[in-house]
Formats: C-alpha cells, sequence, structure tokens
C-alpha cells in the first residue's frame, strides 16, 4: 500500500477532545489505481491529531468494512503533508498550529 496522490479533500466530521486530540473523517478522491491494488470500494480519511505532536492517519473501506493503517513512509511526503495541513484547516484545537509542528 502506497498513496502517492490523493484528491477533493472534503471535511466530513469531527470528534474533539479538549486538549488530548482532534480525530476527523475526510472523504476524498483516491488513485483508481490505489483502490484497485488494495481492493478498496469507498475509502475514506480518518484522521487523529494529538495535542502532543503525532499525527495517525487511517484508511477505513466503508465498503469492506477494511481498516489499513498506513506508515508514514508509505504516503508520499506531498500528499502526506496535504492531508495533515487539511486535516489542521479543519480542526478546532489545532488549526492555529504550525503545520511542522506535527510533521
Amino acid at each position: 500500500m502506497f498513496l502517492n496522490e490523493i484528491k477533493n479533500l472534503q471535511f466530513y466530521s469531527q470528534l474533539s477532545l479538549k486538549h488530548v486530540e482532534d480525530r476527523l473523517l475526510i472523504t476524498a478522491d483516491f488513485p483508481r489505481e490505489f483502490c484497485v491494488d488494495n481492493h478498496l470500494i469507498q475509502p475514506f480519511l480518518y484522521v487523529t491529531l494529538y495535542v502532543r505532536g503525532e499525527v495517525r492517519i487511517k484508511i477505513i473501506d466503508e465498503g469492506t468494512a477494511k481498516i489499513y493503517t498506513p506508515t508514514k513512509k508509505e504516503i508520499e511526503p506531498t500528499t502526506y503533508k496535504q492531508i495533515i495541513q487539511f486535516a489542521m484547516k479543519h480542526s478546532k484545537q489545532f488549526n492555529n498550529i504550525s503545520v511542522n509542528y506535527l510533521l
């Protein structure tokens, strides 16, 4: 699983635990080849931003109910940064923090 591109990110919902973390569901257009290679039907991103600087990105496939947790190395660096920037922009607690803090 290597994610090298993602388009049309859209904020879907959020759970915020004050002074701890923000969890965001983000829909996106994944590359067709990526979905075919990984047998994904309806994938979306589940991003967790932690106050202490950690980030977790999961890909959840609604069509097959499978959860994938790609490592940072399995996501192209500019795509990784794009996802984090988008999540922070829509986060209640992290929209004023520099992206570099979480990278």
